[in-house]
């Protein structure tokens, strides 16, 4: 025969919150089937042990400790305006409970020191000396007390390293067409435009040419 039972849950000295282990009894009342009868008043209270094993905390692993947006050993120019994110470890626990941990972007380095105070754990920065550089980020663990994120004063440290090249600057409206392909009068320095001195010249031949003809002409 089966039978229902109301068990008490309330009652118990369970605490759902805790994440220790935990050892109850939970009180019940057993309800007989429907034709069934309890003529010798047998008692209808029953019990049961229960044992609920510890939270496992999670615990995140420095090594999950990213930076990205940024290649390792990659190169970039003086004009590059090079950008990248930090990403701690377990820092998508939304639902935290006691024990668990997490590793929270602190600060980056490359030349010199900068902090994070708060999200979003991004940065941009731009270097106007060539050379061989590395990106570093601090990461501070933190564990949650069961109401709040402490720091436990451990910290790891991620780095990429990169390269600064010089740029080519162009100078804006330089002709890059190589000289010996180039249809043009060679200059002399001078850009006063030649045409009308050509012409005068021209008219000039030709009125000397006249004179002299005129001469000549007398002469005969």
């Amino acid at each position: 025969m089966k039978a229902a039972v109301s068990w008490n849950v309330k009652e118990t000295s369970y605490k759902q919150s805790s994440t220790d282990a935990q050892k109850f009894t939970v009180s019940g009342t057993v309800t007989l089937p429907s034709g069934v009868d309890n003529d010798n008043k047998i008692s209808l209270a029953t019990s049961v042990e229960v044992s609920v094993n510890a939270y496992s905390a999670k615990v995140a692993s420095a090594e999950n400790n990213k930076i990205t947006g940024i290649d390792v050993n990659g190169v970039y120019t003086t004009q590059t305006k090079i950008s990248f994110t930090a990403v701690g470890a377990g820092m998508d626990n939304n639902s935290p409970k006691k024990g668990d941990t997490r590793y929270v972007p602190q600060s980056w380095t490359v030349i010199n020191t900068n902090v994070w105070n708060a999200a979003p754990y991004t940065a941009s920065f731009g270097l106007a000396q060539s050379g061989d550089y590395t990106l570093k980020v601090a990461f501070a663990q933190q564990q949650y007390d069961g109401s709040s994120w402490k720091a436990t004063g451990t910290t790891d440290t991620r780095q990429v390293s990169f390269s600064i090249a010089k740029a080519k600057v162009t100078a804006p409206g330089t002709n890059l067409t190589p000289a010996a392909n180039r249809k043009s009068s060679v200059k002399t320095g001078d850009n006063t435009p030649i045409l009308p001195f050509v012409c005068i010249l021209i008219i000039a031949a030709g009125a000397i040419g006249g004179v002299v003809f005129y001469k000549k002409k007398n002469k005969k």
